[in-house]
């Protein structure tokens, strides 16, 4: 009996053993199967991490390749204007030497420089036309027109025609930014005049990246040496880079009494006797000048004039 109970009791201690052994399996795949769930948002939490890090650096890698891309860019701009003003350079240099032989009479050339003052104008694109049909080079003395000073209506059309002068290979030169005389006009003190010359000056290279250093003064020079100040005027154009340029022909268009396109026309081509070197004043708001440009393109070229664009170095251009 005694061995009966000891074998029952040994068969119940495999039983609780196997019970509790299957208890802890149960509670240990409990726990597993816990911590399995457990770690699942955990495990998606960082694939999304590593997605989101993986696409960063793809993007990182894309702004790489376009910074480089702009930086060449750059590069290669900076590089076109930097030969683009060493052959400008070379350009007026050659024009420079072949002014000094004209006026040594060591050469038969004759220069032209058609010049256009007080733009731009509604009729400007007209003259750049014609400019661009005869495949002449010419000057524009311009104001300072934008929104800013009051042309808010005519702000783009003038900011295209800016843009297609400098785009052209035309001269831009300063003609300050108001052209007005009287008490408060340009000519009201040095301290008035320095203002629209800078004021002009900067918006042009603020706007357009081009830097003026020619320049005429509103009404010509002797219009400036009707000042007592006229020298003051004069040593600050230089300060600033400028030479100032006049003329020795013109069409008219500027006075108060209209002419017609012949007329216009033959003030220019009868102005040109003994001139070798000849710089033309007309003004782009002239529907008759408009009209006789060709005939007075053609009328030069038949004298034997060749058409070249006014730069700072040329005799016409002064610095006193």
């Amino acid at each position: 009996m005694a061995e009966k109970n000891g074998s029952v009791k040994s068969r119940n201690r495999l039983v609780i053993v196997h019970i509790l052994s299957a208890v802890l399996t149960i509670a240990a795949l409990a726990l597993c199967f816990f911590l399995y769930q457990q770690s699942l948002p955990l495990k998606e939490e960082n694939e999304t991490l590593l997605k989101e890090l993986e696409a960063r650096e793809a993007a990182l890698a894309e702004t790489d390749a376009k910074m480089d891309e702009i930086s060449d860019t750059l590069a290669y701009y900076t590089g076109m204007k930097d030969n683009l003003e060493s052959t400008k350079k070379e350009y007026f240099d050659i024009i420079s030497d072949l002014e000094q032989k004209i006026l040594n009479g060591e050469s038969d050339v004759k220069i032209a420089y058609l010049t256009f003052d007080d733009g731009p104008y509604y009729l400007s694109t007209k003259f750049l036309d014609v400019l661009d049909e005869y495949d002449v080079p010419a000057t524009f003395f311009y104001l300072m027109k934008c929104a800013e000073t009051g042309f808010e209506d005519q702000d783009a059309d003038y900011d295209a025609i800016y843009r297609r002068i400098i785009a052209s290979g035309h001269t831009l030169g300063n003609h300050t930014s108001i052209h007005k005389f009287g008490p408060t006009g340009v000519y009201s003190s040095v301290d008035a005049f320095k203002k629209s010359v800078i004021d002009n000056k900067n918006f042009i290279y603020e706007r357009y990246g081009y830097t003026t250093n020619v320049f005429r003064f509103p009404g010509g020079s002797d219009t400036a040496r009707s000042k007592s100040y006229v020298q003051d005027m004069i040593d600050y154009l230089v300060s600033e880079g400028y030479g100032y340029v006049d003329w020795n022909a013109a069409t008219g268009d500027g006075g108060k009494v209209v002419l017609s396109a012949a007329e216009y026309r033959d003030n220019v081509l009868t102005a040109t006797g003994g001139k070798n070197i000849l710089v033309v004043l007309m003004h782009d708001y002239s529907n008759n000048t408009l009209a006789c440009l060709p005939e007075i393109i053609e009328g030069l070229d038949r004298q034997g004039y060749i058409f070249l664009p006014m730069f700072n170095g040329s005799v016409m251009c002064k610095k006193q």
